[in-house]
C-alpha cells in the first residue's frame, strides 16, 4: 500500500505544473512496452532508499539510504544531517538480493546517486564506487531548518566493496565548482562514468534557499575530467577543469549509453512545480557540448518528472516518472524512439510504487537484465521498512526496440 506522495524540494504539499496547451501526459506517452519485466522480489528494510548501484564485477549492491527527516520531526521535506548510510546486498544465483551490511557506512547526509569508475588512478583503484553525499534541503536531528551556510557540504565519497572510504572530493562552498559558477553543488543528486573514466553529476540545485545569505541555483550538468580526480581528491587545482553545461528544469538523472557514449541526463522539476520547459524531458549531450557550454534540445519531453536513469546492455534507456498525479512508472525510451511505459507482471504491480528513484541495471549470463529500483517513501515517518524493488527484464527485451 502507498504511503503518500513523494514530496521534493522545500514543499510541504505537491504541487504540479502543467502540460503544454492541448496535450496531457497520457496522450504523449501513451504506449506500452512490448516487453514486461517481472517483480522478482520486494526488500523491506531501508531509510529512503535513493539511489542503487552494482559492484563492478555485479555480486554485490549498494543501496544509499537518504533519511528523509518525516513528518514526526518537522513539518516539510528535508534530509537529516549525518543519518543517511549505505547498504550492501549479495546478488543470488537466483538474481535476488540477500542483505549483507544494512548500515556498511554511516553517519552521512543525504547519500543519493552512485557509480562505478571503470579505470584506475593515483588514488582511485578501478571499481571504486563514488557516491553524491551532502545535498540540501537538510535539517538537523530535531528538525531545526541548517542556515549556515558552511553546513552545505556537498562533495563526492569514494568508497571500496568492503566500505572502506578511499577519499572525497569537495563540491561545496569553497570548492572550484563554487569557483567556476559563483555557486557551490547544492543537491548533488547523481553521476554517471564514462569508458575513460571521467565523471559527470547533476546539480537538481534545490534547496539552497534555506541557507542565510541563500544559494543562487545553478541547476546543471558536470563534467570532471579523469585526470582532475586525484588534484580534487588532494585539495589541489586541477589542471584540467570541470566544465559545466546549464539545464533548465531541474536535472536529476544522469548516465553516460554503452552504445553511443553520450551523456544523457533527465529532468524532475514538475514535481515540485519548478519551472521546466521541456515538461520533464530528456537530454543527449557530447563531449564537444560541454566545450561550449551548450544545451542541445531534448529528445523526448512531457514524460512527467524524471528521476533516475540507466542503461541495459544493449542501450534500452530506463526512467522513472515520480509526479503525483500521473502513475509512478517506469519508461523504456528505444534509441530515437518515444518513450513507452514499462509493464510489470503481476498487472498492477506499479500501484504500490512510491517514488521510484535512481535505479541499477545489470545484464546477466543468460542475457536477461535485473533492475534495481530503490523507492523515496517521502515524508515517511518510520525508518528502516522502506521498500526497494527487484525485477527482471528477459532476454531479448532489447531487441523489442528494434521491432
Amino acid at each position: 500500500m502507498m504511503k503518500g506522495k513523494l514530496v521534493w524540494g522545500l514543499l510541504a504539499v505537491m504541487v504540479f505544473s502543467v502540460a503544454p496547451a492541448g496535450l496531457s501526459y497520457g496522450q504523449v506517452h501513451s504506449g506500452v512496452h512490448p516487453v514486461p519485466a517481472v517483480v522478482k522480489q520486494v526488500i523491506k528494510a531501508f531509510d529512503n532508499p535513493e539511489g542503487a548501484i552494482f559492484s563492478a564485477d555485479g555480486r554485490f549492491v549498494f543501496i544509499s539510504n537518504a533519511a528523509e527527516i518525516g513528518p514526526n520531526r518537522a513539518p516539510s521535506f528535508a534530509w537529516t544531517e549525518g543519518e543517511g548510510y549505505i547498504s550492501k546486498l549479495e546478488v543470488l544465483p537466483s538474481g535476488e538480493l540477500k542483505m549483507v551490511n544494512d548500515k556498511l557506512i554511516t553517519g552521512l547526509t543525504a547519500p543519493l546517486g552512485m557509480g562505478v569508475i571503470p579505470v584506475g588512478t593515483r588514488r582511485f583503484p578501478k571499481g571504486t564506487i563514488f557516491a553524491c553525499v551532502g545535498s540540501a534541503p537538510l535539517r538537523d536531528g530535531r528538525g531545526n531548518v541548517i542556515q549556515e551556510r558552511s553546513r552545505l557540504q556537498t562533495k563526492f565519497l569514494a568508497f571500496n566493496e568492503d566500505g572502506r572510504i578511499l577519499g572525497e572530493i569537495s563540491t561545496g562552498p569553497g570548492s572550484v565548482f563554487e569557483e567556476i559558477t559563483g555557486s557551490p553543488i547544492i543537491l548533488i543528486n547523481a553521476l554517471g562514468f564514462d569508458k575513460s573514466g571521467n565523471l559527470y553529476v547533476a546539480d537538481t540545485a534545490f534547496g539552497g534557499d534555506q541557507f542565510v545569505p541563500p544559494f543562487e541555483p545553478k541547476g546543471g550538468i558536470w563534467m570532471i575530467p579523469v585526470g582532475a580526480l586525484d588534484d580534487l581528491a588532494d585539495g589541489k587545482r586541477p589542471m584540467e577543469k570541470p566544465m559545466f553545461v546549464p539545464i533548465p528544469g531541474n536535472p536529476d538523472g544522469v548516465e553516460v549509453s554503452p552504445i553511443d557514449g553520450k551523456v544523457y541526463v533527465n529532468t524532475v522539476g514538475p514535481v515540485a512545480g519548478a519551472p521546466d520547459p521541456a515538461g520533464g524531458g530528456i537530454y543527449a549531450l557530447s563531449i564537444s557540448d560541454f566545450g561550449a557550454g551548450r544545451l542541445p534540445a531534448p529528445l523526448d519531453r512531457d514524460m512527467g518528472a524524471l528521476d533516475g536513469l540507466d542503461f541495459t546492455s544493449g542501450g534500452t534507456m530506463l526512467n522513472t516518472q515520480i509526479r503525483g498525479d500521473i502513475p509512478h512508472r517506469l519508461y523504456v525510451n528505444c534509441p530515437g524512439k518515444t518513450g513507452t511505459t514499462l509493464e510489470v507482471n503481476p498487472t498492477g504491480s506499479w500501484a504500490d510504487l512510491t517514488g521510484p528513484a535512481d535505479v541499477a541495471v545489470r545484464r546477466l549470463p543468460d542475457g536477461s537484465h535485473l533492475v534495481v529500483v530503490p523507492e523515496l517513501f517521502a515524508r515517511d515517518s518510520t525508518p528502516g521498512d522502506d521498500e526497494v524493488t527487484v525485477l527482471a527484464l528477459p532476454p531479448g527485451f532489447d531487441e523489442a526496440c528494434r521491432r
